[in-house]
């Protein structure tokens, strides 16, 4: 991995091999949507993004860098304006406080190309505790 440049605080960036494939996939239909950066990015960083994914990208799959609101970038490739809309919704601030981060999850990983079942397994793997963590209960008083 490589670092892109001009980053506040430098985030990984996969091999362009990787991100060509990812690019593919998407275009060919495997999957809505590819991520291949989700962390830290100013303006100057954003468009560095883009021209990479711009250059590196397949006919088929729309470069996207989507700025989440809070400092924080994801880029990669979509299938359809409408995904990069969802996406964008779910990841925003406003989205983060509007949607449930169960659901939220789980329309992140149908964009991705998870199918239901992998995505009930996890859900269901969230079930069970629906308190708050130990660390954050109040002490009984005696």
């Amino acid at each position: 991995m490589c670092q892109v440049p001009n980053q506040s605080k430098p985030g990984p960036w996969p091999d362009d091999g990787l991100v060509a494939e990812a690019a593919y996939l998407v275009a060919r239909g495997v999957r809505p949507m590819a991520l291949v950066y989700d962390g830290m990015a100013d303006g100057p960083t954003m468009l560095e993004l883009a021209s990479r994914l711009e250059a590196i990208g397949d006919p088929g799959a729309i470069p996207m860098v989507v700025d989440h609101g809070d400092g924080r970038t994801g880029a990669g490739y979509a299938v359809a304006g409408w995904v990069i809309d969802l996406y964008e919704w779910v990841t925003s601030v406003d989205g983060r406080v509007a949607v449930p981060e169960r659901h939220r999850h789980a329309i992140l990983g149908l964009l991705l190309g998870y199918g239901s079942a992998a995505i009930s397994r996890h859900q269901d793997g969230l079930e069970g505790r629906r308190f708050r963590p130990l660390t954050q209960l109040e002490p009984v008083s005696k």
